[in-house]
């Protein structure tokens, strides 16, 4: 399964993907350097957003891999 779209945040701390699987799925990575963390898979926008916000990454933070 491809994501659909992928962004970074601007620290790359964090690696976002999209997925239209039936739902709408983002999976998370924790980032450093060359290793990735198992993915956090939260679904929908509204766990996307409360996440975003635990983490005081604003969408203008996030970048378009």
């Amino acid at each position: 399964m491809d994501p659909s779209a992928v962004w970074r945040d601007r620290t790359h701390r964090w690696r976002i993907e999209a997925y239209r699987a039936p739902d709408l799925r983002f999976a998370i990575y924790a980032t450093n350097g060359p290793t990735e963390s198992a993915p956090l898979w939260l679904y929908g926008m509204a766990g996307l957003a409360r996440w975003l916000m635990m983490q005081n990454i604003e969408l203008d933070d996030l970048e378009v891999l």
